[in-house]
């Protein structure tokens, strides 16, 4: 079961005895693995026990099995999930610094712009992103759309080769068209 980066961003995370730790604000992936290093938590100050250990607001909390609904349920209690923290460290890459990232192909032709990014909360592994299409892309991966639609594709991790400001491709916009999937 895949899920998109927006549904945990926002997301209150609850210890199974009943203390409201924080709001997940974002998701720490190492780049090179596609893996997420932590969710990225902004304590709420009530939750004194878990802060203790750190001077800022914001902790990592190392990805866990958890039940998700309109809250994240953790399976630890609260001084148990003191333990699987760590601070928050602006060095490390963010899935929300994607969005809004232009993706070209390996020949630096625009395929257009990550709208959203997809995780596999079984086994934390950033899975794909889901591109926007450039209607120059449209037009010479020779696709059809509406008038006022816009094409929205699922590209895997598999196919990017770096990850900064842009994100870049290991192929070429037809290699990208053969194995993209598109998405509403």
């Amino acid at each position: 079961m895949a899920i998109r980066l927006e549904v945990l961003r926002g997301i209150t995370m609850i210890s199974s005895d009943a203390y409201e730790i924080g709001e997940v604000t974002d998701v720490r992936y190492d780049p090179f693995e596609w893996r997420a290093i932590g969710l990225k938590v902004n304590v709420k100050r009530s939750s004194v026990k878990l802060a203790a250990g750190h001077s800022k607001t914001n902790v990592l909390i190392l990805p866990r099995t958890f039940v998700m609904n309109d809250v994240i349920l953790l399976e630890e209690a609260i001084d148990e999930i003191k333990d699987l923290t760590a601070p928050d460290n602006s060095n490390m890459a963010s899935l929300s610094s994607m969005i809004n990232a232009k993706v070209v192909t390996k020949d630096n032709a625009l395929v257009g712009t990550i709208i959203t990014v997809m995780l596999d909360p079984n086994d934390w592994k950033v899975l794909s992103i889901i591109v926007r299409l450039d209607k120059t892309a449209i037009e010479s991966m020779k696709m059809k759309k509406g008038l006022f639609s816009k094409i929205n594709a699922d590209i895997s991790t598999d196919l990017i080769l770096s990850s900064t400001e842009m994100v870049h491709l290991d192929e070429t916009m037809d290699g990208v068209r053969e194995k993209m999937t598109i998405v509403d």
